[in-house]
């Protein structure tokens, strides 16, 4: 379970970064994108304590791209076809079809 809460952690992180590279402009902010950028680095690395590394990296970028999405979706009103959704919800199917079938997490 441990494991779990260090991926969804670093996924937040991650989507942390990508928006301070949208929109960060001042030294702070720069600041506080390259610390989300290490602090997801340092927690997808903590999560392969308990998981093997390509479950970790896989689980990292689908959450990531996943968080990306919907920040885009929810606060910059983008626009997504109904195929974009499907893919969404695919993605978070697989995500847990990873979590019901990864062994001892």
């Amino acid at each position: 379970m441990r494991a779990w809460l260090w991926l969804m952690a670093g996924a937040a992180a991650e989507v942390g970064w990508i928006a301070g590279l949208r929109f960060s402009t001042t030294a702070i902010e720069w600041a506080a994108t390259v610390i989300a950028a290490a602090a997801s680095v340092g927690l997808a690395l903590g999560a392969t304590r308990d998981l093997p590394a390509t479950t970790v990296y896989t689980l990292f970028v689908g959450l990531g791209a996943f968080g990306a999405m919907a920040l885009q979706v929810a606060f910059l009103d983008t626009a997504l076809s109904p195929a974009a959704y499907g893919f969404m919800v695919f993605l978070i199917v697989c995500v847990i079809g990873l979590k019901r079938t990864g062994g001892h997490a």
